[in-house]
Parts: structure tokens; C-alpha cells; sequence
């Protein structure tokens, strides 16, 4: 591990953390419940066709979801039952979209379904590559720190590649997925590791963790006396480190450019958890049907690290909790800063679900605002080096094209403006509006 503690050099903005709920709390198996409704979309771009009709008999690691026109990722049940329905199920941002819902069978103890273990040791370098692609391809891998990019595109790209990151920095607040992946599974986070630099040829690897994290970092300099091709790196504890784009200029000092990928400048950022869903299936043939789900804050009664079945309900994952500690919490799929507020408590946990944090009245701002003081402050902790009041003014007026000019496409919807605005303004919410009204322009 780097002796330097490094972070990015302009913006952001310290967080009040609240990691401590469940930084010390093991990862506990969330039996399944009674039914689960497993969405066909749980990556970035089009629903999968489903594998299975109403009447099948399914058991972990089942296909129940594939093939698709364009972008596309593999879903699979995580549980032995029946499917019942072929319907569609509603997601945190208000969309619905096909999915599966099957019936348990507790009294099945059917196995999961596995596929062969890789014996990588003996292939060379581009039988090697072409193997691990297509397994993250049939296990369903996507970016499970939320961004859900398809993890068999990402390997498969064609720029060239001298360093891999693994995403630790963890800095939303609540959210402790990747702290206790970190502190359980260190080896397991660099095997995963060394299975993407080999794949895509790098010469490097770093698994960055901020120092809010000191046991998973004590795990990680252990650990990574074993592999000499990675290391660990330290961050500072500075929100957003977890953005792609600052994450690479922290830990490397490169920039990488507006609208561009971290390919660009010679880089592949992978998430804690997506890594080891890699070293599972290469080495265990393991697909991905479960994840990790921090449920915590003042509004539930055991804050917990959870590993979940796909297609289980946030009310599920409450009730594990032992229930809200409150009466009507405002509750969160996702982190406080990027997650969306959810009163449907039937929405599934996907691939892109790290946290279900339920938040006090007190805790939660709500959305009341006032006009724009002037203060700055936005201004100040923007990462992108943009003006957030300004670019919002436009948005709000109508004027898109003065909202690009003046950086709207560089915006990482990190919402730190938005948290240290004192007129409480939901500027991330104008910002979300803005750029789906300027992506609809360019579509036309």
C-alpha cells in the first residue's frame, strides 16, 4: 500500500458519514421470501426477452432472462420455485419494466445451478481473454456499484489498458457494501482483480479505499503482500472520490476528458463487489443472482449488511430489519445523495441496489426550498469545476443550450451542490431534468 493518502485536488465536500450503523456488522444470508419478482432490466439498456414460461421450475442460478437488441446482460433466478406470473415490476425512478415473478419453494433443497470453473492456469494470453469475457457474459456480471454497465462490453473494449482500479472509495454516506466485502473477502477482491488485469492486459492494478475505512484497509495491506502486480492505495475521505472520473485523477493524476470514458486515458474502473462477482464465476462458475444491500439508518431497528436474493422487495429487506424504528420514514434505494426516495415498498432489489436507508423526518430535508442566495457555496464544492446555480437557472428557463455551454454534459450528478445548497434547492433534480431534455434533443 501507498504510504500517501491521496484525493483529488478541487471541490467536493465532506459528508456526515453515519457509517458506523453497520461498518462492524458481518454480512448476514437474508433467507428468500415467500415470492420474488426479478425485473428483466437490470443493467444499462434494454430489457432482456424472458428464458422461462409460466409453469417452469426454477433453482438459483437458472436463466430467466436473455438476449436482447443491443446492450444487454443475463438475469437469473435466485431462488428454487415456480414461475407464476410474467409481468412487469416497477423500479426506484417510477419506471416499470418486464419481470419475472416466481413462487419459493422452501421445502425444495434443490442446488444452485453452476457452470464450469475456468482452470485459467492453462491458457495463454488470448485464450485467457476470450474465456473470462464470456464467462462475466453468461453469469450476468454488471457494475454493481450502481452504474450496472454490462461488465462483458467494458473488458471487451478495444482501448488500450495499463491500469485497473477497484472502486473502494465507498463514499456515500450509510452505504457499507464494499467496507465488509473489503474487510471479509480481501483475497477474494484481489483475485478478482488480477483476473480483469490479465483479461485486459494491464500492467497494474490498485484497489482504492478511503481512510474512513481503517480495518479494510489494515485487510487490504495484509493481503496484498501476495500479489505483486496490485496494491492497495489510500484515499482521503472526501465525497465524491467514488466518481469514476476523480477516483482516476486521485489516485493517478489523469484527467480524463468531457463525455469520455476512463479508456481514454489508459484506465478500467471496476466496483468492490463487481470484482468478486468475476472471481466467483471464473473460479466457481458462480452467476449472479444475489448481492449485497446495506439497509440502515435512524429509521430502521437493526441496521444490517444483507446478502439478498434478486427480485426480493424492500419490504422484505425491512421486515429482516426487525421493521422501521419510526413511524413513516422516508425511505431511499440507493445512497442519500444519489438514490431516489421510494413509497412503493414492493420495488425489487436489482443489480444496481446498494443501500435501502431509512431516514428520519429530522434526517431527511425534504423538499422545500428557497430562492438562490447567491452564496456560492455550490460553486465551491463541484468537482467538475461548474457553476451548479447557474446551469440550474438555465434549465429552469428554458435556456438548454446556455445549460450546455455552461458544462452541463461534464455534471457527474454526484449532488454535492444540492447538499451543501442553504436554501435547500433540489438543484441534482433540475440537473436530472436537464440532461434528459438534452439527451432527447440529440436523439431527434
Amino acid at each position: 500500500m501507498s504510504d500517501r493518502v491521496k484525493r483529488f485536488p478541487i471541490g467536493g465536500t465532506h459528508l456526515p458519514e453515519e457509517k458506523g450503523l453497520t461498518s462492524e456488522s458481518p454480512i448476514v444470508s437474508m433467507p428468500p421470501p415467500a415470492e420474488i419478482l426479478v425485473p428483466l432490466k437490470q443493467h444499462i439498456g434494454l430489457p432482456v426477452r424472458p428464458a422461462v414460461a409460466v409453469g417452469d421450475r426454477v433453482r438459483p442460478g437458472s436463466l430467466i432472462g436473455h438476449e436482447a437488441d443491443g446492450l444487454r446482460a443475463k438475469v437469473h433466478s435466485s431462488v428454487n420455485g415456480e414461475v407464476v406470473d410474467l409481468t412487469v415490476a416497477a423500479l426506484p425512478d417510477g419506471s416499470t419494466v418486464p419481470a419475472v415473478r416466481i413462487r419459493v419453494d422452501r421445502e425444495s433443497d434443490e442446488p444452485a445451478q453452476t457452470l464450469e470453473p475456468i482452470d485459467t492456469d492453462l491458457l495463454d494470453a488470448d485464450a485467457y481473454r476470450e474465456a473470462v469475457i464470456a464467462r462475466v457474459e453468461e453469469a450476468g456480471i454488471v457494475g454493481l456499484g450502481g452504474a450496472t454497465f454490462p461488465t462483458h462490453v467494458k473488458l471487451a473494449a478495444s482501448d488500450p489498458i495499463d491500469t485497473v482500479i477497484v472502486n473502494g472509495a465507498e463514499c456515500e454516506p450509510y452505504i457499507t457494501v464494499d467496507d465488509r466485502l473489503m474487510q471479509e473477502e480481501a483475497e477474494k477482491v484481489f483475485r478478482g482483480l488480477e483476473i480483469v488485469r490479465r483479461t485486459v492486459g494491464a500492467e497494474v492494478g490498485f484497489v482504492a479505499c478511503e481512510i474512513n475505512k481503517p480495518v479494510a484497509l489494515k485487510r487490504l495491506r495484509e493481503v496484498a503482500a501476495g500479489f505483486p502486480n496490485i496494491s492497495a492505495q489510500a484515499l482521503d475521505t472526501r465525497y465524491p472520490h467514488g466518481a469514476e472520473k476523480h477516483l482516476i485523477k486521485a489516485v493517478l493524476n489523469r484527467e480524463v476528458p468531457t463525455r469520455a470514458l476512463p479508456g481514454a486515458v489508459g484506465v478500467l474502473v471496476n466496483n468492490v463487489q463487481t470484482v468478486c462477482a468475476i472471481a466467483d464465476a471464473v473460479d466457481r462458475g458462480r452467476v449472479l443472482s444475489e448481492r449485497v444491500v446495506t439497509v440502515s439508518g435512524h429509521g430502521v431497528t437493526t441496521p444490517r449488511n444483507l446478502r439478498v436474493p434478486l427480485g426480493a422487495a424492500v419490504s422484505d429487506l425491512i421486515a429482516f430489519c426487525d421493521g422501521p424504528a419510526v413511524d413513516e420514514p422516508a425511505i431511499i434505494v440507493g445512497g442519500p445523495m444519489t438514490g431516489m426516495r421510494v413509497t412503493d415498498l414492493a420495488i425489487p432489489v436489482t443489480k444496481a441496489t446498494s443501500g435501502v436507508i431509512l431516514l428520519t423526518e429530522s434526517e431527511y430535508r425534504g423538499s422545500r426550498h428557497m430562492a438562490c442566495i447567491r452564496c456560492g457555496r455550490c460553486v465551491e464544492v463541484c468537482p467538475m469545476y461548474l457553476p451548479p446555480n447557474r446551469m440550474t437557472a438555465y434549465i429552469n428557463n428554458d435556456m438548454l443550450e446556455d445549460a450546455i455551454a455552461a458544462g452541463l454534459d461534464a455534471c457527474i450528478l454526484c449532488g454535492a451542490c444540492q447538499f451543501v445548497c442553504p436554501s435547500k434547492r433540489p438543484l441534482l433534480e433540475w440537473i436530472n431534468h436537464g440532461k434528459a431534455a438534452m439527451a432527447a434533443k440529440r436523439r431527434r
